[in-house]
């Protein structure tokens, strides 16, 4: 499969991550599953149309449960979000949760896509998946990014290395941690700044991230798998492929080089000598004469 795949449609784009050198069969597509904000649930839609202050959405994705998270991180939350005048919407599988503010809203399944678009949403408490990630570089939407695993420990430090982001480690996050971040995500203009760039430049493209996928898709149908956009790298020995007959040979070069170099000096030195040696003895044979 490796040898002989056609096409490779990669969940990145450059804004997003760095730059890369590919070659043609290899195509970036981040963003693919991204659509333009639709209307929301009407219930959702009224609670978010009339927060005064904007909204916080807190989800951390379908792999992690909210439920399950230890009571004391679960009491931070709640007494941060108490102190808050934005309100906030939490994804949280269970139906209800101890103490909760009045200013939060709890839901088992939220249309994330979608609020995310939402005028009105302030910013996104995260755990930095790659998906969730986009979707709010897409919309503009600051980050709090609280990764878990994986991926999320290094999408959250791209986010917060490009300014649009701060991330708290789980053994971090205390009432005090909390307050402070999203005090600074609120009141620092920088953050949404930084992510408002970043969603011109993940927007700026001459297709849309599906039109790209379908494109080459139908490229590959149209002209039988496209084995002209293979690399050749693919039919190379791993000696070639790294360039260990190149170097070999250079290597070899050099060897020989210096192994002329080394004969031709000793050679040299024994001519010197030889010769150093035969003019002293003329000498001391003309000096027994003389005497």
């Amino acid at each position: 499969m490796e040898k002989n795949a056609s096409l490779v449609l990669l969940n990145t784009h450059f804004s997003l991550s760095y730059p890369r050198p590919f070659t043609p069969n290899t195509i970036e597509v981040g963003g693919m599953h991204i659509t333009p904000g639709e209307k929301l649930p009407e219930d959702i839609q009224k609670y978010m149309d009339e927060a005064e202050h904007g909204v916080v959405y807190f989800s951390l994705g379908s792999n992690v449960k909210n439920k399950d998270m230890p009571l004391a991180m679960r009491q931070a939350f709640l007494d941060t979000f108490a102190k808050l005048k934005q309100k906030v919407l939490w994804k949280w599988e269970a139906d209800a949760i101890p103490g909760l503010p009045d200013n939060v809203r709890i839901g088992k399944w939220m249309p994330q896509n979608d609020i995310l678009a939402h005028p009105n949403l302030r910013l996104f408490i995260t755990h930095s998946g790659l998906l969730s990630t986009q979707e709010a570089t897409y919309h503009g939407v600051p980050l709090l990014a609280v990764p878990v695993m994986a991926d999320q420990i290094g999408n959250a430090h791209n986010a917060q290395t490009k300014g649009y982001a701060i991330m708290l480690e789980l053994k971090n996050i205390t009432t005090e941690s909390l307050t402070w971040a999203l005090d600074e995500l609120f009141n620092n203009p920088r953050y949404r700044e930084n992510v408002k760039q970043m969603s011109a430049l993940l927007r700026d493209q001459p297709q849309s991230p599906l039109e790209k996928a379908v494109y080459w898709t139908e490229y590959v149908l149209r002209h039988k798998g496209a084995p002209h956009m293979r690399s050749a790298a693919l039919d190379l020995w791993w000696f070639q492929y790294y360039l260990l007959d190149v170097l070999a040979v250079l290597l070899g070069a050099v060897a020989v080089s210096l192994v002329i170099t080394w004969v031709s000096c000793r050679a040299l030195y024994r001519l010197l000598v030889s010769k150093s040696k035969g003019t002293s003895s003329k000498k001391h044979t003309k000096s027994k004469k003389i005497n």
